[in-house]
């Protein structure tokens, strides 16, 4: 029986997820409302919860719809930041972790108006690895 090094996989999670908060954060910070960028980074279904939402997605057009209102509202808020804090890799075996991290978010002004903390299920694909749930564990 083979053993996996989970201390690669555990750096392997970190890196992509730091892609993924890179994207998102340049994403929302440009005033852009296309999530398309940000599709690569997700698996459907998906099920996603928010302060306000709890709805599992089943096609890429349903989750491109979900990521576009979350960009959104960031745009309406005047966004202008976003930080990923305190991030927490636990990995699970050598084709899943979950990743906790708490998203700071400020307006152009550099006022902060939300922090969250967010839990993520990641799962290993042929494709790269892949958000499979999300939840909001605190406003």
């Amino acid at each position: 029986m083979s053993r996996t090094d989970l201390s690669l996989v555990e750096e392997n999670a970190k890196q992509w997820f730091e892609r993924y908060a890179t994207t998102f954060i340049e994403l929302a910070g440009s005033g852009a409302t296309d999530a398309t960028p940000l599709l690569e980074y997700f698996a459907v279904p998906l099920t996603m919860t928010t302060s306000t939402a709890h709805l599992t997605v089943t096609t890429t057009e349903q989750l491109t719809a979900a990521l576009g209102q979350e960009i959104l509202a960031l745009c309406e808020a005047d966004y202008g930041s976003s930080q990923a804090l305190d991030q927490v890799i636990r990995v699970l075996n050598d084709r899943s972790a979950l990743i906790e991290v708490t998203w700071a978010r400020y307006t152009r002004a550099g006022s902060e108006f939300q922090r969250t903390r967010v839990l993520y299920l990641v799962a290993r694909t042929a494709e790269g690895w892949r958000i499979t749930a999300a939840s909001v564990l605190a406003p």
